[in-house]
Protein backbone atom coordinates (compact mmCIF):
# COMPACT_ATOMS: atom_id res chain seq x y z
CA UNK A 1 0.00 0.00 0.00
CA UNK A 2 2.72 2.43 0.76
CA UNK A 3 4.71 1.67 -2.02
CA UNK A 4 1.38 2.05 -4.44
CA UNK A 5 0.84 5.72 -2.66
CA UNK A 6 4.79 6.60 -3.09
CA UNK A 7 4.33 5.84 -6.76
CA UNK A 8 1.65 7.54 -7.45
CA UNK A 9 2.56 10.70 -5.03
CA UNK A 10 5.52 10.71 -7.68
CA UNK A 11 3.40 10.12 -10.57
CA UNK A 12 1.99 12.88 -9.65
CA UNK A 13 4.81 15.11 -9.22
CA UNK A 14 6.07 14.56 -13.01
CA UNK A 15 2.79 15.64 -14.29
CA UNK A 16 3.07 18.42 -12.30
CA UNK A 17 6.86 19.59 -13.58
CA UNK A 18 5.70 18.20 -17.26
CA UNK A 19 3.01 20.86 -17.33
CA UNK A 20 4.83 23.79 -16.00
CA UNK A 21 7.51 22.86 -18.47
CA UNK A 22 4.71 23.10 -21.30
CA UNK A 23 3.10 25.77 -19.73
CA UNK A 24 6.42 27.90 -19.36
CA UNK A 25 7.30 27.07 -23.06
CA UNK A 26 3.58 28.24 -24.42
CA UNK A 27 4.00 31.49 -22.62
CA UNK A 28 7.70 31.89 -24.65
CA UNK A 29 6.26 30.62 -27.67
CA UNK A 30 3.78 33.18 -27.31
CA UNK A 31 5.69 36.32 -26.59
CA UNK A 32 9.04 35.33 -28.17
CA UNK A 33 8.12 33.13 -31.10
CA UNK A 34 9.46 29.48 -31.11
CA UNK A 35 12.64 30.23 -32.96
CA UNK A 36 13.50 32.58 -30.31
CA UNK A 37 12.79 30.51 -27.52
CA UNK A 38 15.75 28.18 -26.19
CA UNK A 39 16.21 25.04 -24.18
CA UNK A 40 17.43 27.24 -21.30
CA UNK A 41 14.88 30.19 -21.23
CA UNK A 42 12.13 27.44 -20.81
CA UNK A 43 13.85 25.54 -18.11
CA UNK A 44 14.17 28.53 -16.41
CA UNK A 45 10.59 30.16 -16.83
CA UNK A 46 9.33 26.31 -15.39
CA UNK A 47 11.57 26.43 -12.40
CA UNK A 48 13.65 23.55 -13.53
CA UNK A 49 16.69 22.25 -14.67
CA UNK A 50 17.71 21.88 -18.23
CA UNK A 51 18.32 18.36 -17.35
CA UNK A 52 14.87 18.08 -15.93
CA UNK A 53 13.57 19.39 -19.26
CA UNK A 54 14.99 16.64 -21.02
CA UNK A 55 13.85 13.95 -18.89
CA UNK A 56 10.17 15.28 -20.40
CA UNK A 57 10.97 16.43 -24.03
CA UNK A 58 13.38 14.58 -26.07
CA UNK A 59 13.60 18.56 -27.63
CA UNK A 60 12.39 21.99 -28.11
CA UNK A 61 10.29 20.58 -31.14
CA UNK A 62 8.63 18.15 -29.02
CA UNK A 63 7.05 20.94 -27.50
CA UNK A 64 4.91 21.62 -30.60
CA UNK A 65 3.85 17.60 -30.76
CA UNK A 66 2.59 17.85 -27.05
CA UNK A 67 0.23 21.24 -28.76
CA UNK A 68 -1.09 18.98 -30.97
CA UNK A 69 -1.91 15.45 -28.92
CA UNK A 70 -3.40 18.10 -25.85
CA UNK A 71 -5.88 19.11 -28.37
CA UNK A 72 -6.16 15.44 -29.20
CA UNK A 73 -6.95 14.01 -25.72
CA UNK A 74 -8.92 16.77 -25.54
CA UNK A 75 -11.45 15.75 -28.13
CA UNK A 76 -11.16 11.97 -27.08
CA UNK A 77 -12.96 12.93 -23.61
CA UNK A 78 -15.48 15.06 -25.62
CA UNK A 79 -16.41 12.13 -27.76
CA UNK A 80 -18.41 9.59 -25.53
CA UNK A 81 -20.95 13.25 -24.56
CA UNK A 82 -20.96 14.33 -28.16
CA UNK A 83 -22.48 10.66 -28.80
CA UNK A 84 -24.39 9.98 -26.05
CA UNK A 85 -26.47 13.42 -27.01
CA UNK A 86 -26.64 12.41 -30.18
CA UNK A 87 -25.74 16.08 -31.50
CA UNK A 88 -25.49 16.70 -35.13
CA UNK A 89 -22.24 16.13 -36.68
CA UNK A 90 -22.76 20.29 -37.83
CA UNK A 91 -23.45 21.16 -33.93
CA UNK A 92 -20.52 18.56 -32.90
CA UNK A 93 -17.89 19.63 -34.97
CA UNK A 94 -18.72 22.84 -33.51
CA UNK A 95 -18.33 22.64 -29.79
CA UNK A 96 -14.86 20.35 -30.55
CA UNK A 97 -13.88 23.72 -32.42
CA UNK A 98 -15.03 26.19 -29.59
CA UNK A 99 -13.53 23.91 -27.00
CA UNK A 100 -10.03 22.88 -28.51
CA UNK A 101 -9.69 26.02 -31.02
CA UNK A 102 -11.23 28.87 -31.00
CA UNK A 103 -10.53 32.09 -28.29
CA UNK A 104 -7.02 30.40 -27.60
CA UNK A 105 -4.29 32.28 -27.33
CA UNK A 106 -2.08 30.46 -29.65
CA UNK A 107 1.30 32.16 -31.45
CA UNK A 108 0.81 32.36 -35.43
CA UNK A 109 3.60 31.18 -35.53
CA UNK A 110 3.51 28.02 -33.37
CA UNK A 111 0.48 26.98 -34.65
CA UNK A 112 1.90 26.51 -38.30
CA UNK A 113 4.83 24.99 -36.84
CA UNK A 114 2.66 22.39 -34.74
CA UNK A 115 1.00 21.68 -37.55
CA UNK A 116 3.55 21.01 -39.82
CA UNK A 117 5.40 18.78 -36.93
CA UNK A 118 2.22 16.62 -36.57
CA UNK A 119 2.33 16.00 -40.44
CA UNK A 120 6.05 15.08 -40.38
CA UNK A 121 6.40 13.30 -36.85
CA UNK A 122 3.19 11.93 -36.42
CA UNK A 123 4.30 8.91 -35.38
CA UNK A 124 5.61 10.58 -31.61
CA UNK A 125 2.41 11.43 -30.55
CA UNK A 126 0.47 9.22 -28.46
CA UNK A 127 -2.70 9.34 -29.43
CA UNK A 128 -4.71 6.95 -31.91
CA UNK A 129 -5.24 8.83 -35.64
CA UNK A 130 -7.03 12.01 -35.41
CA UNK A 131 -9.19 10.91 -37.80
CA UNK A 132 -10.18 8.02 -35.41
CA UNK A 133 -11.87 10.13 -33.11
CA UNK A 134 -14.05 11.67 -36.24
CA UNK A 135 -15.60 8.18 -37.32
CA UNK A 136 -17.76 7.64 -34.99
CA UNK A 137 -19.58 11.14 -35.22
CA UNK A 138 -19.66 10.51 -39.13
CA UNK A 139 -21.08 7.15 -38.98
CA UNK A 140 -23.73 8.45 -36.36
CA UNK A 141 -24.80 11.35 -38.91
CA UNK A 142 -24.69 8.63 -41.74
CA UNK A 143 -27.05 6.33 -39.81
CA UNK A 144 -29.29 9.38 -39.16
CA UNK A 145 -29.28 10.15 -43.13
CA UNK A 146 -27.63 13.62 -42.63
CA UNK A 147 -24.38 12.70 -43.91
CA UNK A 148 -23.59 11.10 -47.44
CA UNK A 149 -22.96 7.05 -47.01
CA UNK A 150 -21.87 6.81 -50.46
CA UNK A 151 -18.24 6.82 -49.28
CA UNK A 152 -17.29 5.17 -45.97
CA UNK A 153 -16.51 6.87 -42.87
CA UNK A 154 -12.83 6.55 -42.61
CA UNK A 155 -12.00 8.32 -46.04
CA UNK A 156 -14.44 11.19 -44.50
CA UNK A 157 -13.41 11.86 -40.93
CA UNK A 158 -9.61 12.05 -42.92
CA UNK A 159 -10.86 14.55 -45.11
CA UNK A 160 -12.09 16.21 -42.22
CA UNK A 161 -8.99 16.11 -40.49
CA UNK A 162 -6.92 17.64 -43.68
CA UNK A 163 -9.42 20.29 -44.01
CA UNK A 164 -9.13 21.69 -40.47
CA UNK A 165 -5.45 21.06 -39.78
CA UNK A 166 -4.43 22.22 -43.56
CA UNK A 167 -6.26 25.64 -42.87
CA UNK A 168 -4.49 25.88 -39.31
CA UNK A 169 -1.34 25.12 -40.93
CA UNK A 170 -1.85 27.78 -43.70
CA UNK A 171 -2.85 30.00 -41.40
CA UNK A 172 -0.03 29.37 -38.77
CA UNK A 173 2.80 30.12 -41.86
CA UNK A 174 0.72 33.30 -43.09
CA UNK A 175 -0.85 32.38 -46.11
CA UNK A 176 -3.19 34.47 -45.67
CA UNK A 177 -4.57 37.49 -43.70
CA UNK A 178 -7.64 36.32 -42.53
CA UNK A 179 -8.23 35.67 -38.64
CA UNK A 180 -7.74 32.06 -37.54
CA UNK A 181 -11.79 32.34 -36.79
CA UNK A 182 -12.40 32.92 -39.96
CA UNK A 183 -10.41 30.44 -41.98
CA UNK A 184 -11.57 27.39 -39.71
CA UNK A 185 -15.41 28.50 -40.40
CA UNK A 186 -14.02 28.89 -44.67
CA UNK A 187 -13.24 25.29 -43.76
CA UNK A 188 -15.79 24.10 -42.03
CA UNK A 189 -18.27 25.43 -44.46
CA UNK A 190 -16.55 23.82 -47.11
CA UNK A 191 -16.64 20.31 -45.06
CA UNK A 192 -20.34 20.44 -44.59
CA UNK A 193 -21.12 21.56 -47.80
CA UNK A 194 -19.36 18.40 -49.23
CA UNK A 195 -20.29 15.43 -46.51
CA UNK A 196 -24.04 16.83 -46.17
CA UNK A 197 -26.44 14.38 -47.42
CA UNK A 198 -28.53 15.97 -50.66
CA UNK A 199 -32.07 15.69 -50.83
Amino acid sequence: MWAKTAESAKRSRRNRTHERIRDAANRLFVANGFKNTTVDAIAAAASVSKGTFYLHFDRKEDLLLEYGARRLHRIREMLPDLLIHRKSFREAMNEILDVTVRGKPWSREVTGLAMLAMGTSYERIPVQPPHELFEPLIELGQARGEIRDDIPAGPLAQFVVRAILGALRDWGLGANDLSREAVLDHALTLVFDAMMKRG
